[in-house]
């Protein structure tokens, strides 16, 4: 084989256009697919981090959630157990109530009793001397006392 002067020449223009294509092609394409990789991979890391961070707000949305249920629970309990408390105070106080205008009641039912009772009683002594007084002919006085 012979090497002669194309050859050189060949072996050198590719040298030389590999060096050109290099400069002109090669290296802004490498930039910009390393610019594109890059961009890639910073919207893959923004994403992944946006994604933990709507996850840890979802948590802490729940936490909340259910914190503000219980806590909601917590407060209806809590009242409907003082509605009880009052309900249980006002029905024992009218028990109480009544139960005194009961004993009141019959108190004052004993007393008219008693004051009936004595004016029957004198009502009766009456109309027995006045019975007696017509039976007999004379004025009777009948002195009846009870106890």
């Amino acid at each position: 084989m012979e090497f002669n002067a194309t050859f050189l020449i060949s072996a050198m223009s590719f040298i030389l256009f590999t060096i050109i294509m290099n400069k002109i092609f090669y290296k802004p394409l490498e930039n910009i697919m390393n610019e594109r990789q890059k961009f890639i991979n910073d919207n893959k890391l923004d994403a992944k981090n946006s994604s933990e961070r709507a996850e840890i707000l979802l948590k802490d949305r729940e936490t909340r959630l259910n914190k503000s249920v219980d806590e909601s629970k917590k407060l209806i309990a809590d009242k409907v157990n003082k509605a009880n408390e009052n309900s249980n105070n006002l029905i024992s106080k009218a028990k109480q109530k009544s139960t005194e205008d009961i004993i009141s009641a019959k108190n004052e039912l004993s007393i008219q009793a008693a004051e009936a009772e004595n004016e029957l009683n004198s009502k009766v002594q009456a109309l027995a001397e006045v019975i007696s007084s017509k039976l007999l002919g004379q004025d009777v006085k009948i002195n009846a006392e009870r106890s």
